[in-house]
């Protein structure tokens, strides 16, 4: 059992991790952004030492240079760095998948600020996948297919170099799907499942207590939420006009989903 108190270093270093992977995507100008404000503000006090330690012109890379000394003292931490890697490549996978699923199946994401910003982070990706095609259902594609790859492979060599390196005969295979407790690409991407399920219960919650439609966080858990239930909705309406059962439909069709697609790549 891990010790609580290494258990909260580890959480606190993984969040800064992930604050600090958003910040290298941000402009110096967007310091004043109301949530990406709070980023800068969570994050000077680790990268701003750094920053006076470089160059002015290679300050931008502070942030960078921070995050990879955290990811080293996570695999410190609890005991392989192979490992800490790992689960990064992992998070980054999934993340940048739930962005191009949200850019590609829900139009409206420019309106909002959090996603307009995540389609910056996936932009490389997809200017890579542009070459091979200007088809834009092609580019987001080839951009999930390409990162499967990209972390299939970084997979098979960290599972190399961990002491604890897996005796299997296809590892590329286990990497690509997943092999016991360690899911691979694909089943990652299916955890996703767990995220707009997660979106559809924030969002019945928050529609209990008519929040700011114009906050960014609220718009944005409309704007995953909405477009998932309302088929549902057109084909069950409220019960009395008032009972909406759609959010409880649409989770147990995901989840469905998900033991369906989970048989058929472990079975």
């Amino acid at each position: 059992m891990q010790d609580p108190v290494a258990g909260l270093i580890s959480f606190v270093i993984m969040l800064y991790i992930a604050l600090l992977f958003v910040r290298q995507f941000a402009a110096e100008s967007e310091r004043y952004d109301d949530v990406l404000g709070m980023i800068f503000r969570a994050t000077d006090p680790v990268v701003s030492p750094v920053q006076n330690t470089l160059p002015s012109g290679n300050a931008h890379l502070a942030p960078a240079l921070v995050l990879a000394a955290l990811l080293l003292l996570q695999g410190i931490l609890i005991g392989s760095i192979p490992y800490a890697i790992k689960q990064f490549a992992g998070k980054l996978l999934q993340l940048y998948v739930l962005i191009i699923i949200i850019i590609t199946a829900f139009r409206e994401y420019h309106t909002n600020p959090i996603a307009s910003f995540c389609q910056r982070i996936v932009s490389p990706v997809r200017a890579l996948a542009a070459g091979v095609s200007q088809h834009v259902p092609t580019v987001n594609l080839l951009s999930v297919a390409g990162l499967v790859v990209v972390h299939s492979m970084v997979v098979v060599v960290l599972n190399g170099l961990m002491v604890e390196a897996f005796d299997d005969s296809a590892p590329f295979l286990d990497a690509f799907i997943g092999s016991g407790a360690e899911p691979g690409s694909l089943l990652l991407i299916l955890n996703l499942t767990q995220f707009f399920t997660y979106a559809i219960i924030a969002n019945a919650l928050l529609s209990w207590v008519s929040p700011n439609p114009l906050n960014p966080i609220v718009q944005l858990l409309t704007l995953i939420a909405l477009p998932i239930m309302e088929p549902i909705r057109r084909v069950i309406p409220p019960l009395g006009g008032a009972i909406d059962i759609s959010p409880i439909i649409a989770i147990l069709a995901l989840q469905f989903f998900y033991g369906i697609v989970f048989n058929l790549l472990t079975g």
